[in-house]
């Protein structure tokens, strides 16, 4: 795939996939469906304060994310990211507005993931999942 067509369909995935899975590196591996808000190629979503996935991340900031291979398109990206928690109010009370004030209860943390590698990976033949 050429250059121009690559960087298309990375951004496509990533203006309209907005839920993937979200795995530490920690072992055990920990997993988590989640959904995703992505500004200038950050991505940033919530878990809450107790959660596995929140005690992995402060072991091991890097995780892997899967995110597309969906009705927009077949292809999905996968992702390798490092992982912190968000603490300016700028970004949080933007996150509120994109997916609700659930994500500003007390017992949230938001995260930030700043893509490390990113790997387009394209269906076979166009076949759907």
């Amino acid at each position: 795939m050429e250059t121009e067509k690559l960087m298309d369909e990375i951004d496509l995935i990533l203006q309209t996939s907005k839920a993937g899975t979200m795995s530490t590196s920690v072992s055990p591996t920990v997993s988590e469906y989640m959904t995703f808000c992505i500004k200038d190629y950050a991505l940033y979503t919530e878990t809450e304060k107790n959660s596995p996935i929140l005690s992995s991340i402060g072991h091991d900031p890097l995780v892997h994310i899967t995110l597309g291979g969906d009705e927009q398109s077949d292809n999905h990206l996968e992702i390798v990211g490092e992982t912190e928690v968000v603490t300016d109010r700028e970004i949080i009370d933007w996150l509120a507005q994109e997916k609700g004030p659930l994500t500003v209860a007390a017992d949230m943390v938001m995260l930030k993931i700043m893509a490390l590698k990113v790997k387009l990976v394209e269906s076979s033949a166009g076949v759907r999942r």
